[in-house]
């Protein structure tokens, strides 16, 4: 029977996504989730000890990224969790409930990040909240639509803007560090239960900063080698972000006050409100710019995971057709665009995040199962490179141990 893109008018999904697009495009959307909106509210659980918890969130993404990366490379596919988990387990219920598990994840961080938009947004101008929501997932859905080249370009050019806007922080606040031979007992945590529980609440929230790199499988049909470059191009964006972050988030304890970050809309801004009174609206325009890339590269997905979905009869088959025109599956953009539109109209950006974590850590527990299932049972093919057994079963055990601890700390807090 041939395939949903093979009949009527709809074509294949365009192979266009080089190396470095497909880097950019991860730093992009890592970086346009996390960082610019939920630095206040990590440092409002950890406290000065910030910068731990953006290395433990680190730490976890990487053995999970490393295991996504040789997946992608195995099974180069849209929708790439519902096939790993698919070819692992062969239990439809299981792929379906992890393609779904996905696009709900997208669709609420989506939601998480359009609502930090509206902080940066009222640096410069007093506009509805709901008037700034509603036009920004309207003009990026059509983007999306428009076509996946189209999108990567503009993903590219963002993500250039939103990494000078870190660089900027840096620079100019970066003065900040100075004080950091005289303060490093602030921020160092000792050996104690009170300063992990701390780092680890933090690294719960830090965790959706690192979040994205699972995004940039599901474009693996859109690259022009998939196989080499989709698992370097995961492991060089968390390298980049790891380092960013650490530098940002330690200028940031040094600079504020823990409290002063945790009531923080625009945390960047303030970081750099003290070093003058036009820098604010500077890192403001540009985290603007940040959160959108971060918004579309998410609108992207969705529409590519229920469009492969759809390839597998796992979702109602309008979500597989491809435009003839513009080569982008439409109404599965639609969908995502219309459900994340509501989201963000109806809760706020912590609940959100939280939710999120909570998502996506239950999908990656099953993403390291599914490798290490297939590590044990199938050779890789030929010119793939291929990761120790140690690394899904560590990624099962850190995810797990995430999960549960932040399920414990909600019920006793």
């Amino acid at each position: 029977m041939p395939s949903i893109k093979e009949t009527g008018e709809t074509k294949g999904l365009k192979r266009s996504l080089s190396l470095s697009m497909l880097i950019f495009y991860g730093v992009g959307t890592i970086l346009g989730l996390g960082i610019y909106v939920l630095l206040g509210k990590i440092a409002g659980e950890a406290g000065m000890m910030a910068p731990f918890s953006f290395l433990v969130a680190a730490l976890i993404a990487a053995f999970t990224g490393i295991s996504y990366g040789e997946l992608s490379a195995r099974i180069p596919k849209s929708a790439g969790e519902v096939n790993y988990v698919d070819r692992a387990f062969d239990k439809r219920y299981l792929s379906m409930l992890v393609g779904w598990l996905i696009v709900l994840s997208a669709i609420v961080s989506t939601a998480t990040v359009v609502n930090g938009y509206v902080g940066y947004v009222h640096v410069f101008v007093e506009i509805p909240a709901w008037a700034i929501i509603s036009g920004i997932i309207l003009l990026l859905s059509a983007i999306a639509v428009w076509g996946i080249t189209e999108s990567a370009i503009t993903i590219t050019i963002i993500t250039t803007i939103e990494i000078i806007g870190i660089l900027l922080v840096i620079v100019v606040s970066g003065d900040n560090l100075a004080a950091f031979p005289e303060r490093w007992r602030e921020i160092v945590p000792g050996f104690n239960a009170a300063d992990w529980e701390h780092i680890m609440l933090g690294a719960f929230l830090a965790f959706f900063t690192f979040i994205g790199f699972q995004d940039m499988v599901n474009v693996a049909e859109e690259a022009k080698n998939p196989e080499k470059d989709m698992p370097r191009a995961i492991l060089i964006s968390l390298g980049i972000l790891t380092f960013l972050y650490l530098i940002v988030s330690t200028i940031a304890a040094l600079g504020l006050t823990p409290e002063e970050l945790d009531k923080s809309d625009a945390p960047l801004a303030d970081i750099l409100a003290r070093e003058g009174e036009h820098y604010p609206k500077i890192i403001s325009g540009i985290s603007l710019v940040a959160i959108i890339n971060g918004v579309l590269v998410q609108i992207v997905m969705i529409a590519r995971v229920l469009y492969g979905m759809a390839e597998k009869d796992m979702a109602p088959k309008l979500f597989g057709k491809v435009n003839a025109t513009t080569r982008t599956p439409i109404w599965s953009t639609v969908l995502g665009a219309g459900i994340i539109l509501a989201l963000a109209l109806l809760f706020d950006l912590e609940s959100l995040a939280e939710a999120t974590n909570y998502i996506l850590l239950t999908v990656f527990i099953m993403i390291n199962l599914a490798l290490w299932v297939i590590k044990r049972r199938d050779e890789a093919p030929e010119g793939v490179r291929t990761y120790p057994l140690a690394v899904p079963v560590l990624g099962v055990v850190l995810n797990v141990a995430v999960l549960v601890f932040q399920v414990w700390s909600t019920v006793t807090g």
